[in-house]
């Protein structure tokens, strides 16, 4: 192929120099972005090229510095998903460790920010000795010189979730409240003895019902102030240096501001729009605005997001998408990401002038990449949106969309949401001749609560009519070829592909990545984050089995007729690799071609650079071998 015109080649052949080692090594995730009372910036960096390991950086003097030393990775584990992991502790740091879930504690000056060759006062020492605990959000109570923080306590017969607070002292853990099934965001007053947090119970979800709690320092049964009387989402309270109290709750319709009036007790609206201002809170501890005299937020829109401080507009082109909002004397920080260069951390002087602090760089030339077109889908009800990349390639001629294969990129969750940023995974795909749909299917989150909940009782089934009205409108307007199109998905995203297989007519193959295959199992052994989201998403597993059953891919396999590619970990504990097998030894047995690669040192979500490689080399292949000669 090296010596092969590409000229000469069909779509979905084309040789590019973006590999599978550069489209999964170079996206460095920034998460958990945090500025100290002093001024500095401190972020964490995951890093695929380090085994994935997540380094706490800060910015000193125009440099980016590492400030975790080898051998140890700042990520919790809480509800699986993690979050907020780490915070300023006066001239030190508390993080948990990825490897134990301790908490750790690191001195750091903010004079200069310690280098890769840490002294051994700047080596972590391990606050707790909660051997059985996760915790998370860590949060430093200056006026009783201890951490407050999430604790998930492991125990033999069941998993307890409880807001601690943690003895800077000796560690000692002493509970404040536990009545809830799940805690977010503890947040102290400056100005009062008064803790707030997030609390919710089962079978709800935190982007579903919450509830704002008010108690004293000291814990106690505490005060319901938000939530009590009404299904809404609340999320990331906020204490402003006045002592108000603000919050984010969905009880408009989106995710707006607002905040507590005690005269009323109750919520009075502070900044609407019809635009969410957070994403679903799959992660813990995420923080979309932030107050430093005037409240700075984050607007997100189908075609990207917009970033406010007061009643200023920072109209920063190809802003795509923002997130974790942090501030100091006027200047904001934040981790942005954009349709044609890669993730960063970014300022923003009190004059909108932005700067990159971190990350930023543009891997492709602008040929080679493909930027996203927002698209809607259906009518109604039924509307569904996506963002659709068509094929890019420097050294190509782009000819007719219409010779094209398609991929159809489901996202996992299923409430979550895309969003039009630079994927290199996704820019694989495009170099080599194909289009790649990006679906926000029904469910999706940032589209308002009545988008967001349409999947209740609904998922299996409303999902399809999106992926078949998405698939129909495309090779309708002749954006691809209606002859090669492939559909993937990972977890819940694999479900509804192999659904969409089993269902639809239109595609030459698909694949799953720990994808769901048997939602009755998964109700069965998923973990206590998760445990009544089937509930929800499709009924009670006793009293509605049928319809699981209708549901199920494996119970349905019979009705697949293309060929399948599945990637599964031996170690997951949410969509269990007997799952796998079991629809994998169905369709061999009707003689429908499939492939299986089983990663033994993986779990939910592939996490190891070489496995991820192995995917992305596999998949195309397997695609490929599909393609009719000629498209």
């Amino acid at each position: 192929m090296a010596h092969t015109d590409i000229h000469e080649l069909q779509p979905g052949f084309w040789p590019s120099h973006l590999d599978e080692k550069a489209a999964i090594g170079a996206t460095v995730e920034y998460s958990q972005l945090q500025c100290s009372p002093k001024g500095d910036v401190v972020w964490v960096e995951q890093r695929p090229l380090d085994k994935s390991r997540c380094v706490l950086c800060c910015l000193d003097r125009s440099q980016v510095k590492d400030i975790t030393p080898e051998g140890y990775s700042v990520r919790s584990k809480v509800h699986e998903y993690g979050g907020l992991s780490w915070c300023f502790v006066g001239s030190s740091i508390a993080f948990v460790n990825e490897a134990d879930q301790q908490l750790y504690i690191q001195e750091f000056s903010n004079q200069e920010c310690p280098s890769s060759s840490l002294h051994s006062n700047l080596v972590p020492k391990r606050l707790t000795e909660a051997l059985t605990s996760r915790f998370i959000e860590p949060v430093w109570d200056v006026s009783l010189n201890r951490l407050l923080a999430i604790e998930e306590l492991h125990g033999d017969a069941e998993i307890i979730n409880r807001l601690v607070a943690i003895s800077l002292l000796d560690g000692q853990v002493s509970v404040l409240h536990s009545a809830y099934d799940f805690y977010s965001y503890p947040v102290c007053s400056s100005t009062s003895d008064e803790v707030v947090f997030i609390g919710w119970n089962h079978p709800y979800q935190p982007w579903v019902s919450t509830e704002l709690v008010l108690i004293g320092k000291n814990g106690g049964e505490g005060k319901v102030i938000a939530g009590r009387d009404q299904q809404e989402s609340l999320s990331q309270p906020l204490f402003t240096d006045d002592g108000c109290l603000l919050v984010i709750s969905d009880r408009s319709g989106w995710w707006n501001i607002y905040q507590y009036e005690s005269a009323t007790d109750d919520l009075r609206i502070r900044i609407a729009a019809n635009n969410d201002m957070m994403s679903a809170p799959w992660q813990s501890g995420l923080r979309h605005y932030v107050y430093d005299d005037v409240i700075s937020h984050i607007e997100i829109r189908h075609e990207g997001s917009q970033l406010y401080s007061g009643e200023q507009s920072f109209e920063i082109e190809d802003l795509a998408n923002v997130r974790c909002l942090t501030s100091f004397k006027g200047e904001l920080f934040t981790l942005a990401s954009f349709p044609d260069r890669l993730d960063a951390v970014i300022k923003i002087d009190c004059s909108g002038e932005m700067s990159v602090v971190a990350g930023g760089a543009y891997p492709l030339v602008d040929a080679d990449c493909s930027r996203p077109v927002p698209l809607v889908f259906g009518k109604g009800k039924a509307r569904s949106y996506g963002y659709l990349y068509s094929p890019a390639n420097a050294e190509a001629e782009q000819g007719d969309p219409k010779a094209s294969p398609l991929v159809v990129f489901l996202h996992g969750g299923p409430t979550a949401a895309t969003y039009p940023v630079l994927n290199l995974k996704i820019q694989y795909w495009t170099q080599r001749g194909f289009s790649v749909l990006d679906l926000n299917y029904r469910g999706s989150s940032n589209y308002g609560r009545d988008y967001r909940l349409s999947l209740k009782h609904a998922w299996g089934t409303v999902e399809i009519e999106d992926i078949d009205n998405a698939v129909r409108y495309l090779v309708g307007h002749e954006y691809c070829h209606p002859e090669g199109i492939f559909i993937r998905g990972n977890s819940s995203g694999g479900y509804s592909a192999l659904n969409a297989l089993c269902h639809l007519t239109c595609f030459s193959g698909g694949a799953s990545l720990y994808g769901v295959t048997d939602p009755l199992v998964l109700n069965e052994c998923t973990h206590k984050f998760e445990s009544h989201y089937l509930e929800w998403l499709i009924g009670d597993p006793a009293l509605d089995a049928d319809r699981y059953h209708r549901l199920a891919p494996i119970d349905n396999a019979d009705k697949i007729n293309t060929p399948v590619i599945f990637f599964q970990g031996e170690n997951d504990k949410v969509v269990l690799p007997g799952q796998t097998r079991a629809m994998v030894e169905t369709l061999n047995h009707r003689g429908i071609p499939v492939e299986v690669i089983y990663f033994p040192d993986e779990a939910h979500g592939f996490r190891q650079l070489e496995n991820n490689v192995r995917v992305l080399h596999a998949e195309l292949s397997f695609y490929q071998a599909l393609l009719p000669a000629g498209l």
